[in-house]
């Protein structure tokens, strides 16, 4: 029985962020879903998932703190190197008959994917035309994509990452480091249109030549 109003409660939170905030988590995994919530009952020091929704509903703060449970952050740059490697043997070649590209980075979370994909087009000479839409429904992923900062001990393993898909330069060229943190230049984000954006409820922007969806 507590394990059946414990799956009432969920669905009527769901439910509730829905009606309210319009993202939709309705359909996502239950096994996922129940896990996170009640990650999230703990960080928010509530004792049941009800006692949650009640918080969620009246404070739009908790709402947003809550979409980094909900959502998946975890992320690297040039994660899966052989994807990018097929990007740029298989795919530039396409792309540069084009006068001009839109690229949609669709759950761009903290800007991982869409820093690399920028690389790998400046390094194509292709950025300067190309037009990124970066986006996802958690504003503080967005954010932190826009700030383009990431921790020092993550530099090590993008670096790795960035070597095996077909390196053409050193990714130390692309971004300034202190004792803490590397801040990725910003002219790689000179024409990115970041926006808070639901695969699940909202439409598209426009007919794109290029979208990546790797972290949905």
């Amino acid at each position: 029985m507590p394990h059946r109003i414990n799956d009432i409660e969920i669905g009527l939170l769901l439910e509730a962020i829905y009606l309210k905030y319009h993202y939709d988590f309705r359909e996502y995994a239950a096994t996922s879903i129940k896990r996170r919530l009640n990650q999230a009952c703990t960080f928010f020091e509530c004792g049941s998932i009800s006692a949650l929704q009640d918080k969620v509903l009246h404070d739009s703060a908790v709402f947003t703190k809550l979409l980094s449970f909900l959502t998946v952050q975890v992320s690297e740059m040039f994660r899966d190197p052989h994807y990018f490697k097929a990007i740029r043997e298989t795919v530039i070649p396409h792309l540069r008959t084009y006068p001009s590209l839109k690229i949609w980075v669709a759950g761009c979370s903290s800007g991982e994917e869409l820093y690399s994909l920028a690389i790998l087009m400046h390094e194509e000479d292709l950025l300067a035309r190309t037009i990124f839409y970066a986006t996802d429904i958690n504003p503080d992923a967005l954010n932190k994509a826009r700030k383009g900062i990431f921790s020092l001990d993550r530099i090590k393993n993008f670096t790795e990452n960035y070597q095996q898909a077909c390196v053409k330069r050193s990714l130390s060229e692309y971004y300034n480091a202190d004792s803490h943190a590397a801040q990725f230049d910003k002219a790689l984000c000179k024409q990115v249109v970041f926006s808070d954006h639901s695969l699940v409820t909202d439409s598209v922007f426009a007919e794109m030549h290029l979208i990546s969806c790797r972290k949905v």
